[in-house]
């Protein structure tokens, strides 16, 4: 991995296409730097021009008086490739390449052009931003490397009037949002570390780019635009070295809307597809997931200012009554909780309420009383209380006077540490009131829905650092495994009574079965397990054994059993007699509650666990979760309680409870064996699992092996380009 210090932190910089033009890209990228006060030798190179913009210009690289740490190329696609071969032969040890017309555009020649790029860039260890990159901003060093409107607005600040002191890292696949967060809270104290546009991440990643900020430790937090995953591994790696930190990812994932889904073997293949995946493993290792660029804004807003609560109980104290009410309902909606205060906080906040006001949660404290007392005795008052771990607040910011008044009393609070504080206006705002809000460490929100899910977000990942404590052995440094050599030996589909001879060997339980060849065999197994049984054909070329026919239950005779293995035998199509492996004879399992788990592989996140409540609904109630594998019996059971139907397992209207737990151990097994045979597994379906008042029975299995071309997957390249 090059040392990206030079790309994002250089010394001096050549804007190799440099012009005089600024209503060109090469002209306004170079002004917008000049104007931005970057304090670093620039560059420009012309083949035709001594001077541009007032700087003396050199006509190639190799004229430049001094090696610079950077070159931006703003020169077209077709030469980029030798201008990264100069950089490379003269030591330049960064670039960015603002160019299109690479991988994003239709044809053969882009993609050529970009697999050149990543070649140059690896033979010389170089870090190469793009192509098709707007560029990016360093505020450290006033460094605006881009040709955004946003940045080249004078009126537009590079920092806030007043912050929090963290600061927000911004990486973006698109080049049009990657800026706009700038643009879009100006009116906000939230602080900037490094913006970057990763365009069509030919050479670096987007995790690249948080990779170095977390080294680099000025930056809090991070706001990612993307589109796919590459490097899964690689996401991996940085999104663990987050979590260490406690430095959460805010992600805004495009493309998770599912149009089609790709063709399945088994149930569970059909269940999860790319958004459950990628969801699945954002929640695995605490990535916030966003809808909307204000959204993410509003997150950032919540973490930027406040420390992560003990849970998520909140404490509501508004001026009015409706927006108490309408405040509630917002955090109710995103899974807050607003508990009764104790009989000591209401007391006390009684002590200075009118007859109308209410001393419950939420509290309308009314505008007479915050008027007479202010906000920082009320949410002191609040804080205080047992059953709070958050507070909000709801009032009007339409002036900054009463702000002013309180300033001395809420600094006295010290809200920057403990229980979070945030304010939310139904007002339009004051822009010194939310200044003087920063300054005392209260974020501002001008939207309760908003404000809700940042404050949700924030107790998530508060949850997300206790459960990382427990579980980070288990995901990042548990041993895998020898992948197993009956799988490697097995053909490219295992039936069931293969896969189950497989899966035993990690320790998944078996039904009492056995695989016979002739009808004689099958009454001999029939009364040794005792009836009733089933029988069940058994062929690689039988996926779907019951709508092919291939299935009998509840055989209670020798005769029985003799007419369904005839019958079924006489059934079987062509392509699953030349396979037979013979006939599954399997005791009929209790009755129980229904669950399927399984294992599908995502072409870009690898293999993923999926489990839920089974039965013949399962695809059209989709009461299932997704995870990555490996998972820990504790985390599996977290999972399972987490369903929306997860009481059945308690047991509902006089049936028995199920045993919940046997089934997250069974969970974690098949999790523990998807991760020692990553590269071998397509998918696996255990469906049904029928869960007992005590153990459960694997009625049925399949594992579908990954054919060597399937093991990977291609990101869809970017379509969002721009000419220089």
């Amino acid at each position: 991995m090059p040392d990206l210090r030079s790309l994002l932190a250089p010394r001096s910089v050549a804007v190799v296409g440099a012009s005089d033009d600024i209503r060109t890209i090469r002209g306004r990228l170079l002004k917008v730097m000049l104007e931005r006060g970057f304090q670093g030798a620039i560059y420009p190179v012309n083949r035709k021009l001594g001077e541009v913009q007032g700087l003396r210009a050199y006509p190639t690289l190799a004229d430049v008086p001094e090696r610079p740490d950077l070159a931006i190329v703003c020169t077209p696609a077709d030469s980029v490739p030798g201008i990264l071969e100069e950089c490379g032969a003269a030591g330049i040890s960064g670039a960015l390449v603002i160019a299109s017309g690479f991988a994003e555009e239709s044809g053969g020649k882009g993609l050529d052009l970009q697999r050149r790029m990543l070649g140059i860039a690896q033979r010389y260890d170089m870090a190469v931003c793009g192509p098709n990159s707007t560029g990016f901003l360093n505020t450290f060093d006033a460094l605006a490397a881009c040709f955004s409107p946003t940045v080249e607005n004078p009126s537009v600040a590079l920092e806030p009037s007043a912050s929090s002191g963290r600061r927000v890292g911004v990486v973006s696949q698109s080049g049009g949002f990657t800026f706009a967060f700038l643009s879009r809270t100006q009116q906000r104290p939230i602080a900037y570390s490094y913006m970057v546009s990763s365009g069509n991440e030919g050479c670096l990643q987007g995790v690249d780019y948080v990779d170095f900020m977390l080294d680099d430790a000025r930056t809090d937090l991070f706001l990612l635009y993307m589109e796919g995953v590459k490097d899964a591994q690689r996401f991996v790696s940085v999104a663990t070295k987050a979590a260490d930190a406690a430095k959460p990812l805010i992600v805004l994932k495009a493309g998770r809307s599912e149009v089609a889904r790709r063709a399945a073997a088994s149930h569970t293949g059909s269940m999860s597809g790319e958004a459950e995946a990628y969801r699945a493993l954002f929640r695995e290792y605490g990535i916030v997931e966003a809808d909307e660029i204000d959204e993410m804004i509003a997150i950032a807003n919540t973490f930027s200012f406040c420390d992560l609560p003990a849970g998520h109980r909140v404490g509501v104290v508004s001026a009015s009554g409706g927006g108490a009410v309408l405040m509630s309902d917002s955090l109710s909606a995103a899974g807050l909780d607003l508990l009764p205060f104790d009989a000591a906080t209401m007391a006390e906040i009684k002590s200075f309420l009118p007859t109308y006001g209410s001393a419950q949660n939420p509290v309308d404290v009314t505008a007479n009383a915050i008027r007479d007392v202010g906000y920082a005795r009320i949410i002191d008052i609040v804080r205080r209380c047992e059953t709070v771990d958050m507070v909000v607040v709801v009032g009007s910011l339409a002036y900054e006077y009463g702000i002013e008044k309180d300033r001395e009393a809420l600094l006295a609070l010290d809200v920057k540490r403990g229980k979070p504080v945030v304010f939310c206006t139904y007002s339009s705002s004051s822009p010194r009131a939310i200044e003087l809000f920063a300054r005392v460490g209260i974020p501002v929100y001008t939207s309760m829905t908003h404000c809700a899910k940042g404050l949700r977000a924030l107790a998530d990942y508060s949850a997300f650092q206790r459960r990382w404590k427990r579980d980070r052995d288990t995901l990042v440094r548990g041993e895998r495994g020898a992948p197993s050599s009956r799988l490697a030996a097995a053909g490219p589909v295992l039936c069931e009574a293969d896969a189950k001879d497989v899966l035993a060997e990690y320790g998944v339980p078996r039904i009492a079965e056995a695989l016979v060849q002739s009808a004689d065999e099958a009454v001999s197994t029939a009364r040794s397990i005792g009836y009733p049984v089933a029988i069940k054909a058994q062929s690689p070329d039988l996926l779907h054994k019951t709508e092919a026919g291939a299935v009998v239950l509840h055989l209670d005779s020798d005769d029985a059993v003799r007419r369904a293995y005839a019958d079924v035998a006489a059934r079987l199509p062509a392509p699953a007699q030349a396979s037979f492996r013979g006939m599954l004879v399997q005791k009929m399992a209790a009755p129980g509650v229904e669950v399927i788990a399984g294992i599908n592989r995502d072409p870009q996140l690898g293999p993923m666990l999926v489990v839920g409540l089974g039965g013949v609904l399962v695809e059209l109630m989709r009461d299932f979760v997704t995870t990555p594998v490996p998972v820990t019996e504790a985390r599996a059971l977290e999972l399972l309680r987490g369903l929306r139907g997860a009481r059945i397992f308690d047991g509902l209207r006089g049936k028995p409870p199920a045993d919940i737990e046997a089934l997250a151990a069974l969970v974690a097994k098949l999790s523990r064996f998807a991760a020692d045979n990553a590269e071998g597994i397509e998918e696996i379906d255990l469906n049904p699992i029928i869960v007992h008042e005590r153990g459960l029975s694997v009625v049925d299995a399949l594992i579908v092996k990954c054919a060597k071309d399937q093991a990977s997957g291609t990101p869809t390249e970017k379509r969002d380009a721009h000419t220089v």
